[in-house]
């Protein structure tokens, strides 16, 4: 791997307080490949969590310039409001013999029908704050690769102690490459949810916390603002200013006939 190296240049007087610093930006070799402990490191995953990667067909091979691209993914911070996360595997068929689905997870071969039916149900989740954000953010490993435009709650299944929920949804937008911006497709006509598909897709989710498969990105709390009163200030009491000091540093208490205790 080669490395570019380029030097900063100081101010003169600050030159003797400051340190000198240099940074490195690596070049990646047409053709390189790292391996999967290399690439877990580079990514910040574990070697599993890049096998599942590779199996979705988002990150073809552990080509270094694909799996650089990757780490170079911006990651997402929501700033008002709650983004609902669906976090999913490589697509496949599912677990379960009575659930219809043809797929469950997400890969670039799924049609967008498939991904639709595979993403909008059945989840254990709270289906209010999903259908509150009118998105659903959908993310193999932790990169967006596809949004759901959801317009409301559709079924739910009682299984035993689950309840699952299913939701009247459509394809707001997905990527095929997660290290080729180009790859996205933006589906929805609606404007302010076409700019959010486009920020959403390709980008990275790591801060997202949830025991199901729905997690929920939350704006960061807001400092409580210091409480005014609608008093003005008192001035200090007359006897405090006056009361004579106790030769122990302590104030003398005042007697009621102005003497002193």
């Amino acid at each position: 791997m080669l490395h570019h190296t380029r030097f900063t240049a100081l101010d003169p007087e600050a030159e003797a307080v400051l340190p000198s610093v240099a940074l490195t930006t690596p070049q990646v070799l047409a053709g390189e490949f790292l391996t999967r402990p290399q690439a877990a490191t580079v990514l910040r995953l574990s070697p599993n969590t890049v096998g599942k990667l590779l199996a979705s067909g988002f990150l073809p091979d552990l080509a270094a310039a694909r799996v650089h691209a990757l780490a170079r993914a911006p990651q997402i911070s929501v700033t008002r409001g709650e983004l609902p996360v669906l976090r999913t595997g490589p697509a496949g068929p599912p677990p379960h013999e009575d659930d219809d689905r043809e797929f469950i997870g997400d890969a670039p071969h799924l049609t967008d029908e498939q991904f639709l039916e595979a993403s909008r149900q059945w989840w254990r989740c709270e289906p209010d704050k999903v259908v509150a954000a009118g998105v659903l953010a959908v993310a193999v490993a932790g990169w967006v690769t596809g949004v759901l435009a959801v317009r409301g709650r559709g079924g739910t299944r009682h299984g035993g102690r689950d309840v699952r929920h299913s939701f009247e949804a459509s394809v707001a937008g997905r990527v095929t490459a997660l290290d080729h911006p180009d790859s996205s497709r933006v589906l929805t006509g609606d404007p302010a949810l076409a700019a959010l598909t486009r920020t959403l897709l390709g980008a990275r989710v790591q801060e997202a916390r949830s025991g199901g498969p729905i997690a929920y990105l939350k704006a960061p709390p807001q400092p409580p603002r210091p409480a005014q009163s609608s008093q003005p200030p008192q001035p200090p009491h007359p006897r405090d200013e006056k009361a004579p000091v106790h030769p122990h540093g302590e104030k003398a208490s005042l007697h009621p006939h102005g003497e002193t205790a």
